[in-house]
């Protein structure tokens, strides 16, 4: 069952997005963070990324990290959009929240998903998340986020440059590991990437 901002299944999917015109942001300075990777098992490229089919308790979270950002790329590069962009700002915004979610057994958007970036040091002009839970490996959250309408328009949507995302293993309060986030964004007083809302208008995909 997927989900917006209502009663919650597992699996469970959430999906927020937020557009600001230019002239009503604040400036925020911008802040980078670094993250370690552990050692873990590269497992064999599944549908064209490595670790796509490797659950997220057997892996480390930058392993995971780059098998989802590397299928939501390989999605809008499928419909000739162009590549996100890592952002340690984003990344530090979806981990932070994806905490948060797990620690307090709430599985939700909050309040200000926006303002959590900005805290993060995104000076964004336009913004957007999904959430889910209860996703064993990166490739059942993605497929399952494209098969959604609403989440397959953020991962398509062509304004957007830069990703983020966060991952926890614990369970959140009844639903099974794992628990995912990722933040979306184009950066305060950058193009978007492309024009190109074709891709958007046919979601869902079945991948």
């Amino acid at each position: 069952m997927l989900l917006r901002r209502s009663t919650v299944a597992l699996p469970a999917l959430l999906i927020t997005t937020l557009i600001l015109a230019i002239s009503a942001a604040a400036a925020f300075g911008f802040r980078t963070a670094t993250t370690h990777r552990a050692r873990h098992i590269v497992h064999a490229a599944q549908h064209g990324c490595v670790n796509a089919d490797t659950p997220a308790t057997a892996a480390s979270r930058q392993a995971m990290r780059d098998a989802v950002v590397c299928l939501i790329n390989r999605q809008r590069a499928k419909h000739h959009l162009p590549a996100l962009h890592v952002a340690q700002d984003l990344n530090r915004s979806a981990q932070g929240w994806t905490d948060v979610m797990v620690n307090t057994g709430q599985f939700t958007h909050g309040a200000n998903f926006a303002g959590r970036m900005t805290a993060a040091g995104y000076t964004w002009s336009s913004a957007g998340e999904n959430i889910a839970t209860g996703f064993r490996t990166p490739w059942d959250v993605v497929k399952a986020w494209m098969a959604s309408p609403d989440h397959c328009t953020n991962i398509l949507d062509p304004t957007y440059s830069d990703v983020g995302t966060g991952l926890n293993n614990h369970r959140l309060g009844n639903f099974g590991p794992s628990t995912w986030t990722q933040d979306f964004g184009l950066w305060m007083g950058h193009r978007a990437p492309s024009n190109n809302h074709g891709p958007q208008r046919g979601c869902p995909y079945h991948i």
